[in-house]
């Protein structure tokens, strides 16, 4: 059997997560981690509307040019 370890030999990581605060690398981390899930998300919602507003001119009708009633020679 192992011996038990007194606080003062504890890791001062181990001794954050008792207090119930994260590190500032995983802050740090859950931050990046959530601006680039924010990122992902505006270029997948923009290539979406891209595609509908491009398949919307796409199947829109030809303007018709219109008629002129002046003769031409």
């Amino acid at each position: 059997m192992g011996r038990k370890r007194q606080e003062e030999e504890q890791a001062p990581e181990e001794i954050a997560q008792e207090d119930g605060r994260r590190s500032r690398r995983g802050r740090r981390l859950v931050v990046l981690l959530a601006l680039a899930g924010g990122a992902a998300y505006l270029v997948r919602r923009n290539q979406r509307k891209a595609e509908i507003d491009e398949g919307i001119w796409h199947e829109a009708p030809a303007p018709t040019a219109p008629a002129s009633t002046a003769p031409t020679s």
